[in-house]
């Protein structure tokens, strides 16, 4: 147990940590100012909210969608590797936030900017394992992950990093509380 816990506090440092280093080495070597990835008018913060809302449905609608039987069998790997986890609620939290903010910085501040919103978003949902040439059922469930990750692209793009941040640590909190709940975790 012990070992499990500081591999999820290693995962969620590794995520916040490197991510935005590689973040900041691209726009560095690109000559542009990493900081201002960060820059929020304080009129943008009255719609960020909009955008937590938005993670959490998401995440409600991605329950559901995955409780159905066409999708038992194709993310039974993934509910097998979560339920090895024994996340607690700081741990959904922490990871949540480390992912959110992580990913969000490397991914919509320093490869979109040069990838655009769909291929980044493709290649996002590519590398977290959801795209398969055998298996069709993940590859439906990837697509919609697509348009959510589009969807955050557009909002870090229209307004600020820190909506797209928004959305994606409300989504991954959801899910993560939600696995707790149905994994028994105290």
């Amino acid at each position: 147990m012990r070992k499990l816990i500081t591999s999820l506090w290693f995962l969620g440092l590794i995520t916040l940590l490197i991510f935005p280093i590689l973040a900041w080495l691209i726009l560095f070597l690109a000559g542009e100012d990493f900081f201002a990835l960060f820059k929020c008018d304080w009129r943008d913060l009255f719609s960020i909210p909009t955008f937590l809302s938005i993670g959490i449905l998401f995440g409600i609608l991605v329950i559901y969608v995955t409780e159905l039987p066409y999708f038992d069998k194709p993310l039974s790997t993934y509910r097998n590797l979560l339920s090895n986890m024994k996340i607690t609620r700081f741990h959904a939290f922490f990871l949540s936030f480390c992912a959110g903010f992580g990913e969000e910085v490397f991914f919509r501040g320093a490869i979109q900017p040069y990838a655009g919103i769909w291929i980044t978003a493709f290649f996002f949902v590519a590398i977290h394992g959801y795209f398969s040439i055998k298996n069709m059922p993940i590859n439906y469930f990837a697509i919609g992950l697509t348009f959510f990750i589009a969807l955050l692209g557009w909002a870090a793009k229209e307004f600020t990093i820190w909506h797209a941040i928004a959305g994606h640590f409300s989504y991954d909190l959801v899910l993560l509380m939600y696995h707790r709940r149905t994994a028994g975790h105290s």
